[in-house]
């Protein structure tokens, strides 16, 4: 079948789905749902789980594995959930990835809830487009070509609780999940005039925990040793390894410590991101910033960091840019063109390609901008043509490309 007329039973059958496409959207834009509430990200996973398990397929919440000593926050995360066509020994097949997970913590979505201007051509919420109405768009697409029966093999989706985090208990979920799919295709935010991503920046996140000894500030300043100082040493530290102009970025964007104004700190805190183009420039940033953390310029300080490279970047290796060219071609037939944009941002497909050595297309969700910001937003004109765009994308993928041989992914 030739993709003019996979087109045509893709139009018929998304004909009347709109409504109901936004309804779905409407009621989990309104689910609190931020990364470090498992409990309220696993709510939006299970009423995700059963619209997927209403369309006929195997929905599950995947157990969780240990969290690293070192990193016992990570308890207190989400599940990820996991819906398939097909039995888990049939294979990935193609698969569809998103998460579930947003920056706003809970009664965000109570104070500002879903609202469509159809005038404005504007959706609004919080997570609107980072990236709930990209779960949308993967959950109909697969309700779709399973109903139409024309995908000739298995196809899987994973909704994660952790990508804003840099996805530490997901990914190697998905290299269990995953290993070995045809292709993958991620609704991350799309970009305003067509714009998908086979570039994608990687990013790491670490957690720094100082140490240091309390004294009165004023009476015996000289027998403490300020945690709170050290902090402020290891933070421009830190930023020396910022390089724009290379797409290395490093910000301390937490920081706590301290028990009173009159006492020298005891203790300091900071969550620390970064973001780099490539695997080299992201283990050398790594093993930077773990030296300056094993630095002390405060006698009397330790400190201690956990944490490290998170999501991996997304780079347009040769199976990339064939899975881009099909996206293209169903663009061309769609009479929707897309266009490549570099991301400057990280997201689960790096790991896809990068580790997984998997063809990779990102960002094929709404167009829309502002995404983490209270004036987010999806423009509703695109909704649609993307969800045909990665349906047709799907249906190429799952003919051009054989499954890919499994990887041994590192425990």
């Amino acid at each position: 079948m030739e993709l003019a007329q996979w087109k045509e039973k893709l139009d018929a059958w998304f004909n009347d789905k709109e409504p109901e496409m936004f309804a779905l959207l409407e009621r989990i834009v309104n689910m609190d749902s931020f990364s470090h509430d498992g409990g309220d990200v696993n709510k939006l996973g299970e009423t995700l789980a059963a619209w997927m398990a209403g369309a006929g397929f195997q929905a599950i919440r995947l157990p969780k594995r240990p969290s690293p000593p070192d990193e016992a926050w990570m308890n207190s995360l989400g599940n990820v959930f996991c819906a398939r066509s097909h039995a888990e020994e049939a294979g990935p097949g193609v698969a569809f990835i998103g998460h579930m997970d947003t920056v706003f913590p809970a009664g965000t979505a109570a104070a500002r809830p879903f609202r469509l201007d159809r005038a404005a051509d504007r959706a609004t919420g919080p997570g609107i487009l980072d990236m709930k109405a990209g779960l949308v768009i993967n959950m109909f697409v697969a309700r779709a070509l399973k109903e139409l029966d024309l995908m000739p093999v298995p196809m899987t989706l994973t909704f994660s609780p952790d990508e804003e985090l840099g996805s530490p208990s997901t990914t190697p979920l998905l290299g269990q999940v995953l290993n070995g799919a045809h292709a993958v295709l991620c609704t991350e935010p799309g970009y305003p005039g067509g714009g998908v991503s086979v570039e994608r920046k990687g990013s790491g996140h670490f957690l720094l925990e100082i140490q240091g000894k309390s004294a009165h500030a004023g009476r015996n300043y000289e027998e403490g040793a300020s945690a709170v100082l050290e902090l402020a040493h290891k933070i421009l530290a830190f930023n020396e390894h910022l390089d724009l102009a290379d797409g290395t970025t490093v910000n301390t964007g937490l920081i706590s410590g301290g028990i009173s104004a009159n006492s020298v700190a005891p203790n300091a805190r900071a969550r620390i991101h970064c973001t780099f183009r490539t695997l080299e420039a992201g283990r050398k940033l790594v093993e930077d910033i773990r030296a300056d953390v094993a630095k002390t310029w405060i006698p009397g300080t330790v400190s201690s960091a956990s944490g490290g490279m998170r999501l991996y970047p997304l780079t347009p290796t040769p199976k990339v840019q064939a899975l881009w060219q099909l996206v293209r071609q169903a663009g061309e037939v769609l009479e929707y063109p897309v266009r490549c944009i570099r991301s400057k941002g990280a997201a689960e497909s790096g790991y896809c390609s990068s580790i997984l050595d998997l063809p990779v297309v990102c960002s094929l969700g709404p167009e829309g901008t502002g995404l983490h910001a209270d004036d987010e937003y999806i423009t509703p004109s695109t909704f649609l043509p993307r969800a045909k765009l990665v349906a047709l994308a799907a249906l190429q993928a799952a003919r051009v490309f054989d499954a890919s041989p499994p990887r041994a992914i590192s425990k």
